[in-house]
């Protein structure tokens, strides 16, 4: 009887070798599984590392993770989100906007099933659509309280937008919504949205809410563009008025000063011979009460004087009862004696008379 070789047969040396190689391709496998847990995170985001569902670390430095590699447990025991912090995220707000009907379709009403819309302080309907742009400040807070992560984010803050401008569009005027106030109203309407985010912690912050297209009904447009084209009329027009006043107002006030400076000019030139005449009149009273026959008698000679140098023709008549008692004198055409030559003085002769 002959004794067994201590030589493994092939077959186990077979099964030995898939064992080993086995054996290397579970650690290679398992080495991946492990490696799988590091996760980039970009420049504008941070990483939050949840394990069995709760959030790693003690404080929020700990928690939040700036940009890098990070390194987590592998799923399931360990999930890595990134929260895109940097990112100016939009929303686009079109539940109170016109929608495109079809041709056969009535646009003379508003289906409030289908379409949405907003009404003014005086009862007058408008449409609009919305442009939100926010970012997120608190990421812990955002990954918390939205479940369905970015989706939920905007949902709220779409839901929020509309509520807030249906109430704030009731403050003001239908002309002020498609004109001055538009500013005015997107401005409160932020306001009262961010106050409402802050309030239940939603860790958003928003940029910026501006409105698209503002506009009335399509049925209307007509009538609120010939308003407007009214209303822009009547500012160029006043526009123009100004222009005009500032133009016309300068050379005004320079003719009145001129004006006023003649006046004065003339005021004084006035005072001055009113003065003098004053001197003469005083002195004249003052030799009248002196000497009133005498002062008289010059008085009535020098009006005498004037009034014969003042004739153009001269008349000597004979009076009718004695021609040696008394003459009678007829004067006629009285003018400024400058204008006048020298008067003439006819007589007649006795055998005329």
């Amino acid at each position: 009887m002959t004794k067994a070789t201590d030589k493994p047969t092939p077959l186990i040396r077979t099964v030995n070798d898939f064992m080993l190689l086995l054996k290397i391709v579970m650690g290679i496998v398992f080495a991946l599984y492990c490696l799988s847990g590091i996760t980039l995170v970009k420049p504008d985001e941070v990483g939050m590392i949840l394990r069995l569902g709760r959030l790693v670390g003690s404080n929020r430095i700990d928690q939040v993770h700036q940009p890098g590699w990070i390194w987590a447990f592998p799923k399931p025991i360990d999930q890595v989100i990134k929260m895109p912090v940097k990112q100016i995220r939009e929303v686009r707000i079109s539940e109170l906007a016109a929608i495109s009907k079809e041709k056969d379709l009535d646009y003379r009403n508003i289906d409030p099933v289908s379409e949405g819309y907003c009404i003014s302080a005086d009862e007058n309907i408008f449409q609009a659509k919305i442009l939100v742009k926010y970012q997120i400040t608190d990421p812990v807070v955002a990954v918390f309280n939205f479940a369905n992560g970015f989706a939920g984010i905007e949902a709220l803050i779409r839901d929020l937008t509309i509520c807030e401008l249906v109430k704030v569009a009731g403050r003001f005027n239908i002309d002020g919504i498609l004109s001055e106030n538009k500013k005015q109203l997107s401005q409160q309407v932020h306001e009262y949205v961010q106050k409402r985010l802050d309030k239940i912690e939603s860790g958003l912050t928003l940029l910026s809410l501006e409105f698209e297209e503002i506009a009335p009904p399509v049925f209307l447009q007509r009538d609120f563009e010939e308003v407007n084209t009214a209303y822009i009329n009547r500012r160029d027009f006043i526009n123009e008025a100004q222009s005009l006043r500032e133009e016309k107002i300068p050379g005004a006030s320079a003719k009145a000063s001129k004006k006023i400076s003649e006046a004065e000019s003339y005021e004084q030139t006035i005072l001055a011979e009113a003065t003098a005449e004053t001197g003469k009149f005083n002195e004249l009273l003052q030799a009248y009460q002196e000497n009133p026959e005498e002062i008289s008698l010059n008085m009535i000679y020098q009006a005498h004087q004037a009034i014969i140098l003042g004739t153009q023709n001269m008349f000597v008549f004979p009076s009718e009862k004695n021609s040696a008692a008394a003459v009678r004198l007829y004067i006629g055409g009285m003018k400024k004696t400058e204008s006048l030559p020298t008067p003439s003085v006819n007589l007649y002769d006795d055998e005329d008379l």
